[in-house]
């Protein structure tokens, strides 16, 4: 880093604390998740446009993340890459007290699907991937709940 630069500023460490002090519990989020059903990949991909602003919930493990632009590569029904979504977020989105994640970390998030978006695979080919816009993000998942089950 240049000398004499600082590394971020005061107005991102307002929105960062701004967002966080928004973060919600899970029980605090428990009367509002009764409003997101759960859709299968399958549906979400073959009838994205269907989908289009439903609340939905789904599990995954974390394929990638973009903390630039907000964004995390989501990998569903059971940790497969070829079942992936793209999930937008923002800081306030997180469970609260639990916003560091990792790749292939279990989250559950509920959202609201969007569009779709594409990008490259590994193999150089163009997919095209399901966008959800997250309103939760559980990142502490108890391992014995199953795929689905709220």
């Amino acid at each position: 880093m240049p000398k004499g630069k600082i590394a971020g500023s005061i107005q991102e460490t307002k929105i960062n604390l701004m967002d966080k002090s928004k973060q919600k519990t899970v029980s605090e989020f428990g009367k509002e998740r009764k409003n997101y059903a759960y859709v299968s990949f399958d549906n979400l991909y073959s009838n994205t446009s269907l989908y289009y602003g439903t609340k939905i919930y789904q599990r995954g493990h974390i394929k990638d993340l973009d903390m630039d632009r907000k964004f995390i590569l989501v990998a569903l029904d059971g940790n497969d890459a070829s079942r992936t979504i793209k999930l937008k977020y923002k800081l306030s989105d997180f469970e609260r007290g639990n916003v560091n994640v990792q790749e292939n970390d279990p989250i559950k998030f509920y959202g609201r699907v969007l569009a779709t978006d594409s990008y490259l695979n590994d193999k150089g080919r163009d997919v095209q991937l399901p966008v959800i816009a997250a309103d939760f993000i559980q990142t502490k998942i108890n391992r014995g709940e199953r795929y689905g089950a709220i």
